[in-house]
Parts: structure tokens; C-alpha cells; sequence
């Protein structure tokens, strides 16, 4: 199953505290409930099943919108256009994933805890997006 969440991919925050008399409170911050919640609501009108049990591959694709000085030339500037340039600058590929995956939970699987096997990339696009696939994985770690 395969979907195309049309966002600008966003890392997951560090948890926020507050402290309320003797007792701590542990929150997230509101653009990051956003940010989930919008892709909650694009992966919802997919309508897909929810995968209730068993182990699954997550494989995502991050498409990051590129700085100026990573298509300073045409050369440059075109591999960013066909999506072959490698994005090795923060946020860190796993805040990224974390994000992601944490959102999907609860509409394409029932808890995060059944990602066996990943696959991740961060790529350059001028048409920032994530796509994200997903496949069962059967008792020799196969894809069905």
C-alpha cells in the first residue's frame, strides 16, 4: 500500500514540560499536533485497512524543499528537479520518521510497535512531500 501525503515533511519536536504544583505535564507543541493531525487526515481519506497484527516494512521517502546554495547551478539545479540529490543536512532522518510513523499509528496499523523492517530516505524535491509504503512481512522476514 503505498501514499503520498502532500506536505512539507516536518522532524517530531522534543517533548515539552510544565510543571503544575508537585506534578510535571508532558506536552507536545501545538504546530507538531498540526503538522500530525494534517497527516492523519490526508492518510484517513486513503480510507485504508488497518493492518490490527503482525509484523510490517515501513519504507518512507522524504522530499525536502532544497536551499539556495544546493541549486546555485544548473547542474545542480537539475538533479534537484529529477529528486536525485541525497539531503544531508539536519533535521536528523529519524525525527523525521518518528513524525511519521506516529501519526499513521492508529489509521494504517495498530500500533508502531509492529515496524519490523525500514527503509528511509531524505531527498531534495522543489515539490516537498512524503511518501510512504507499507507491506506486511511473513514469519522469513519477506515481503507478501
Amino acid at each position: 500500500m503505498k501514499y503520498i501525503i502532500k506536505t512539507l515533511p516536518k522532524p517530531q519536536s522534543r517533548p515539552r514540560f510544565s510543571r503544575h504544583g508537585t506534578s510535571v505535564r508532558t506536552y507536545e507543541k501545538s504546530d507538531m499536533k498540526a503538522y500530525k493531525r494534517n497527516v492523519q487526515l490526508q492518510l484517513m481519506i486513503s480510507k485504508p485497512k488497518l493492518i490490527d497484527k503482525g509484523p510490517i516494512y515501513v519504507n518512507i521517502v522524504f522530499y525536502v524543499y532544497p536551499p539556495k546554495t544546493v541549486v546555485s547551478s544548473k547542474t545542480k539545479r537539475s538533479k534537484v528537479e529529477q529528486e536525485l540529490v541525497y539531503c544531508d543536512k539536519k533535521p536528523d532522518l529519524d525525527n523525521y520518521f518518528k513524525a511519521i510513523t506516529d501519526a499513521a499509528e492508529g489509521i494504517l496499523y495498530k500500533n508502531d510497535g509492529q515496524i519490523a523492517a525500514i527503509s528511509t530516505q531524505k531527498l531534495y524535491s522543489f515539490k516537498p512531500r512524503v511518501e510512504l509504503e507499507i507491506d506486511f512481512l511473513n514469519e522469513r522476514g519477506e515481503l507478501t
